[in-house]
C-alpha cells in the first residue's frame, strides 16, 4: 500500500487489515472490559517485526499488568522497559506514600 508522506513508513496490507477489522474490535472489547472494573492488553505481530496493540488499564491496574503495558509500548527495547518500568514503580511507590 502507498502513502501519501514518503516521510512515514509504508503500510502493509497486514497492518491495513488488522487497523481496519481488528483494532476496532479490540478497543471495543477494551471499553467493555474497563466499564467492567477490568485491565485489557492485546498485542498482535501482523508481520514479524511489526506490532499492534491495544490497551485500557484501570486506575488501580495490578503491577504485571502494568508490567505487560510498558512492555507493549516499548518492546523491542528491553533498556527502554527496564528503565519504564524503574519510572512506574518509583510512582507507584511516591502514590502509596500519599506523594504526588
Amino acid at each position: 500500500m502507498d502513502n501519501e508522506d514518503p516521510a512515514l513508513p509504508e503500510t502493509t496490507e497486514g497492518e491495513a487489515w488488522y487497523d481496519a477489522e481488528i483494532a476496532p474490535a479490540l478497543a471495543n472489547l477494551a471499553t467493555r472490559c474497563h466499564e467492567r472494573g477490568m485491565s485489557f492488553i492485546a498485542a498482535v505481530e501482523y508481520q514479524p517485526g511489526d506490532r499492534g496493540a491495544t490497551y485500557y488499564l484501570t486506575k488501580d491496574a495490578g503491577t504485571a499488568m502494568s508490567m505487560l503495558h510498558i512492555c507493549a509500548q516499548t518492546v523491542p527495547n528491553v533498556d527502554s522497559y527496564i528503565i519504564n518500568l524503574k519510572r512506574w514503580a518509583k510512582l507507584k511507590s511516591r502514590q502509596e506514600k500519599g506523594g504526588s
